[in-house]
């Protein structure tokens, strides 16, 4: 059996970008390891931001990276559900904190609330328990 490769954000950005002193050979590392390239959560909230940040096409390119690398310990529609919220107007992060709080009401049954002074989360639903009352 392979070992998994964990493949930083630099990897995914020389495949993805048009141009990239890496492309070259991040793609003969990737034909090499198709089946073994992996990804972790941490790696991808780096690229939402950098994505963000160069306004490069988030979901576009979350769904590329999901086509050449398997997510280990969260499923990418996590990210996906993160990207809608952005979309909507809502932070990387905050984005990211309603995905998880949503994916928990899902497997769980339960409503979730979030702990915030912040009001971007009643915007889209969620119960929020104010730290400023």
């Amino acid at each position: 059996m392979p070992s998994k490769k964990y493949a930083d954000s630099d990897f995914f950005l020389a495949l993805l970008k048009d141009s990239d002193w890496l492309k070259e050979k991040a793609r003969k590392v990737y034909e090499h390891n198709k089946n073994s390239i992996y990804v972790s959560p941490f790696t991808v909230v780096e690229l939402m931001v950098v994505c963000v940040r160069e306004s490069i096409p988030l979901k576009k390119t979350l769904f590329q990276i999901s086509r050449i690398a398997g997510l280990t310990f969260i499923k990418w529609d996590l990210f996906f559900k993160a990207v809608e919220y952005i979309e909507q107007g809502a932070s990387i992060f905050d984005s990211l904190l309603m995905a998880f709080a949503y994916e928990s009401e899902l497997a769980f049954s339960e409503k979730s609330e979030i702990i915030s002074s912040d009001k971007i989360y009643e915007k889209f639903g969620f119960k929020v328990i104010d730290l400023k009352k």
